[in-house]
């Protein structure tokens, strides 16, 4: 491995001493803290005082948070994308992910890669003398905890070593889910989908108690569990001083969750961020109760300058009760009047440790955002040269310490594809400052005629930078996989059928871009809010209409839909039947002569109207009917869709899939416990294969902002703008 020395950058920048530097940057590797070990057999506190005393707030790390806050509030009115962009120049991260990236090769590289793999390299989560490991983990998507944890054991564990892991997070492909609690980067996942556990709602939410069942039944197919992580967050950027309350049932419930999946002896790693609470507190307070050694770190790979940090638990010790324990806590998930702990349980020994704890994590930080605030667009050359300096030492110690070396190829989870270069349509932006956030966020809550003029000018302004994939592509792009054509044969190998939780509302989606889907939301909400202020006896026409061959949507009435998976089901019922009828009026000829007037009159044709493809079901009927019922599909316009041609096999092909859907929805209807519905009818790697997930994406870009146009221009006529 060679780096360029910094003894010679020194040399030639003349500044501060190689000492001084190898200092700063060594620390970033020892931000750490190890709370005292309880001796071993130390019983819980008796069940009966868990959510027995109010919640309480503890003075000593109070101080801690105001004075964290303080420093924080003076990000206010910095322009988020600039600061982001500052930071991330100061930052040490960037050089480290590169060297990963395009030097070691390794698979999936993202900041989460290397956190991991210091995770596990500090503190030895992983036995190389091991011939089998098991690892499940939490909150994964996009999944580089799995990458870097595979780099780690193939470059440190016996060539042999049987490697089995499973993950669950939220479902990228479940289109209730809010992309702001959801990361929808599934370049990994889409490869690796048999590794991956959403639950039985197909969601993913382990806050469901369903779904927390389903994964410790997964987890109970190892021998074994050697390793649990937990990563997961919720976007908390117009409420940062919220972050931890936010957070906290979700630590919570990935914490009760991989105690019940974890073996006796073995690590759980979890992510955290400030620790001032009281949720905080008995969480660390139970962990320093089931685990022989617990750790607070913060990897240097981690961003400086926020609040990160993760919780380090070794050698787990199952403590006698746990289970009973780990039931009252998830059934208490949602109760934030009472604290898991009393306060009058938890030792002030324990609560001093914590004040050493946070005082330590609280100043690293804010030296940090200091000095960047102080640096911020300021021009010093002598800083840039202790910068280039720093992130060089940085590199340095970074590859020393923790031995990354390249792996073989054959040794990467995903052999065939590299997936960083798969397609990421949905990466979060964030723009204005922080008190501009709130105001808009504070004006749109208080005016309808605000609300509705800031609806026109995201439309004017997606309309105006509306981008295009692949713009050759068509709808007709389906994969065609060969084979004959032998009606409802074919079709059945295809079907592969989800069931879940009710879609309500369409919240993100593969096949469109979530800031179309957002404004499509805000606008039916704001449709709706009027409704209901104004008392408005809104007429509203059948959400679904058929005439001749045309089947059509209504979007004045998409705001009056309140289940999509009931919609979807009616629509599909619609189509079949529509489709079922003009095969008949077409096909069933009276007479030799009938017959051969009508197919002069030219081939059969279906067409859709306003058909948003937003679901897996919606996107899975059109590509079942262009590949085994119709010859082609047209996108006629913007808003039409055309079916031409019925294939030889196509009737046998239609009455087979209508059958086997509608026994699908019978099947699911019969659970009313949670209720359930078809989340899917294909497998999902068929629809994003080639180039026909581009030509859907950009159908439902366009289509979601007409139905916006059309709702806002029905609004303007009900209130009264200037």
């Amino acid at each position: 491995m060679e780096f360029q020395s910094t003894e010679d950058i020194v040399h030639e920048g003349d500044v501060l001493s190689r000492e001084k530097i190898y200092h700063e940057a060594a620390v970033q590797f020892e931000k750490k803290f190890q709370f005292q070990s309880l001796p071993e057999k130390t019983p819980l506190p008796p069940l009966e005082t868990l959510y027995s005393g109010p919640s309480y707030v503890v003075p000593s790390l109070e101080d801690q948070k105001r004075r964290l806050n303080e420093v924080k509030n003076r990000l206010n009115d910095f322009e988020i994308s600039d600061w982001h962009q500052h930071t991330r120049k100061r930052s040490s991260l960037l050089p480290i992910l590169n060297e990963l990236r395009y030097r070691i090769k390794a698979e999936f590289v993202t900041q989460a890669f290397a956190k991991l793999y210091e995770c596990v390299s500090a503190y030895e989560l992983i036995d190389p003398q091991q011939h089998e490991l098991y690892s499940v983990h939490l909150c994964e998507a996009p999944g580089a905890f799995v990458t870097g944890l595979n780099h780690f054991i193939r470059l440190h564990c016996a060539p042999r070593t049987k490697w089995s892991w499973f993950a669950c997070t939220l479902n990228p492909y479940y289109e209730g889910n809010c992309p702001g609690n959801m990361i929808p980067d599934d370049r990994f996942i889409l490869h690796t989908l048999n590794s991956w556990c959403f639950g039985a709602d197909g969601t993913g939410d382990i806050m469901v108690r369903e779904n927390r069942d389903a994964i410790i039944k997964r987890g109970q197919r190892f021998p074994m569990v050697h390793l649990v992580t937990a990563d997961g967050s919720i976007d908390c950027l117009n409420v940062p001083e919220e972050q931890e309350e936010r957070v906290a049932r979700l630590h919570l419930a990935e914490t009760v969750l991989a105690l019940g999946l974890l073996s006796r002896g073995q690590h759980f790693v979890l992510k955290m961020f400030t620790l001032f609470e009281h949720s905080s507190v008995s969480l660390l307070f139970l962990l320093n109760h089931s685990f022989n050694e617990l750790h607070v770190f913060k990897p240097c790979t981690s961003k400086p300058g926020n609040s990160e940090v993760y919780i380090v638990a070794k050698h787990y010790r199952q403590p006698d009760g746990i289970e009973q324990y780990l039931d009252k806590i998830y059934t208490n998930l949602q109760n934030d009047t009472n604290a898991i702990f009393n306060r009058n349980t938890v030792p002030e020994a324990f609560l001093e440790q914590l004040r050493t704890c946070t005082t330590q994590f609280v100043q690293w930080q804010t030296d940090v955002i200091e000095s960047n605030i102080r640096f911020y667009r300021a021009s010093d050359p002598l800083e840039d040269q202790r910068l280039t300096i720093f992130k060089q030492t940085i590199l340095e110690i970074f590859f020393t310490q923790y031995h990354i070396t390249p792996i073989r190829n054959s040794d990467r989870i995903v052999h065939r594809a590299k997936v960083s270069e798969g397609l990421n349509i949905n990466q979060k932006e964030s723009r204005g400052t922080f008190n501009e956030r709130v105001q808009l966020a504070a004006a749109a809550d208080a005016s309808v005629t605000e609300t509705f003029r800031s609806l026109l000018d995201r439309l004017d302004y997606l309309t105006l930078t509306r981008q295009l994939f692949q713009p050759e592509a068509t709808l007709n792009d389906t994969l065609q996989e060969g084979g004959p054509e032998n009606g409802f044969t074919t079709v059945q190998h295809k079907l592969a059928f989800a069931i879940g939780k009710p879609i309500e509302r369409v919240k993100s989606s593969k096949f469109a871009l979530i800031t179309c889907i957002r404004l499509l939301n805000d606008t039916v909400d704001l449709f709706q809010r009027v409704v209901k202020e104004q008392n408005i006896s809104y007429v509203r026409d059948d959400p679904i209409t058929v005439v001749g061959n045309t089947v059509t949507i209504c979007i004045a009435s998409y705001p009056s839909i309140t289940n999509i998976a009931h919609h979807e089901k009616e629509l599909f019922r619609t189509i079949v039947h529509t489709l079922l009828k003009l095969i008949e009026q077409n096909y069933v000829a009276t007479s030799p002569l009938e017959a051969m007037s009508r197919l002069q009159n030219g081939p059969l044709e279906l067409v859709i109207q306003n058909w948003l493809l937003l679901t897996q079901v919606s996107v899975g009927l059109l590509y079942l009917l262009k590949r085994y019922v119709f010859e082609e599909v047209e996108q006629a316009s913007p808003t039409r869709l055309v079916f031409r041609g019925l294939r030889k096999s196509g009737l046998t092909s239609l009455v087979g899939l209508h059958d086997a859907v509608l026994k699908a929805y019978t099947k699911a209807s019969s659970v009313s416990d949670p209720a359930k519905s078809v989340l899917a009818i294909v497998p999902i790697k068929s629809l994003l294969s080639g180039s026909f997930q581009y030509a859907m994406l950009n159908y439902n870009n366009s289509l979601c902002l007409f139905y916006c146009a059309r709702l806002l221009e029905e609004l303007k006529l009900t209130i009264s703008v200037d």
